[in-house]
């Protein structure tokens, strides 16, 4: 009689143990055969996925035409990195590392595709209110046309020796006072009131603007000379402790040796 309640025992674990597995199998084909939540327009944050503006998203942001992607360096940073703007600066630039390049823009009349002047890893300087801000992967980044970058260069210290001016600008040494000009020429502002220098000397030019095939157009302005550029142009910035402007050719209107 115990060896038959025994067998019984035995035979009512083996029988729930078989509804489990038959259960369990069941769950596992009804899984796979379950539409994925991409389908329905739903993505869950997976570890080391990308995120915009917060929400997760398939790939790495890919930036077109002539945008640059930029992760903004911290206010606090850039102080340590060499880069100290003065406080009457009418425009504040802004500083980061480039971490994504677009293919470079076609101009619209050749069709001639123009190529980017920076790549990936260089630092870059520009405009404070330049560019478009975004959340990209938890920090702070900016997506801004090469056209509007002043200043590229290499290395965590901005100074003289590695920087170079985007495209047709130039560095411009200012003049404290008209009195301390170096050259002896008194060049006083077309608008009165206002005390903020115009003239200083070039300490670093860029490579020239692009032309409409392609082609880059030299500077007519060389390093060594004296210019005198259009009230209120340019960006301040302060490099290896000393005043300068970044200006575009097009806004100097006469120089000297």
């Amino acid at each position: 009689a115990n060896l038959s309640k025994l067998q019984a025992i035995q035979a009512k674990v083996m029988a729930n143990m078989m509804k489990v597995l038959l259960l369990t199998a069941m769950v596992a084909g009804v899984s796979s055969f379950a539409p994925s939540s991409k389908f329905f327009g739903r993505r869950s944050i997976v570890a080391g996925a990308h995120s915009l503006q917060g929400k997760p998203i398939d790939g790495p942001l890919e930036p077109l035409s002539n945008f640059v992607l930029v992760k903004v360096r911290e206010a606090a940073a850039q102080t340590l990195g060499g880069v100290v703007l003065p406080d009457q600066a009418k425009e504040k630039p802004t500083e980061g590392t480039v971490v994504a390049c677009g293919p470079g823009k076609v101009h619209l009349d050749t069709g001639v595709k123009i190529d980017m002047p920076m790549s990936v890893g260089d630092r870059v300087l520009y405009g404070k209110f330049d560019g478009s801000k975004l959340d990209y992967d938890g920090s702070e980044h900016t997506l801004i046309r090469d056209e509007e970058i002043l200043l590229v260069y290499k290395g965590d210290e901005l100074n003289l020796a590695g920087v170079e001016p985007a495209w047709d600008r130039l560095i411009v040494k200012i003049a404290k006072s008209a009195a301390e000009t170096a050259s002896g020429i008194v060049v006083a502002p077309t608008s009165g009131g206002d005390d903020r220098p115009s003239e200083g000397e070039v300490v670093a030019v860029g490579k020239g603007r692009m032309a409409s095939n392609g082609e880059v157009v030299p500077m007519s302005i060389k390093v060594g000379e004296f210019v005198k550029f259009r009230d209120y142009a340019g960006s301040e910035v302060r490099i290896e402790g000393e005043n300068y402007i970044v200006v575009r050719e097009f806004e100097c209107l006469a120089k000297w040796a």
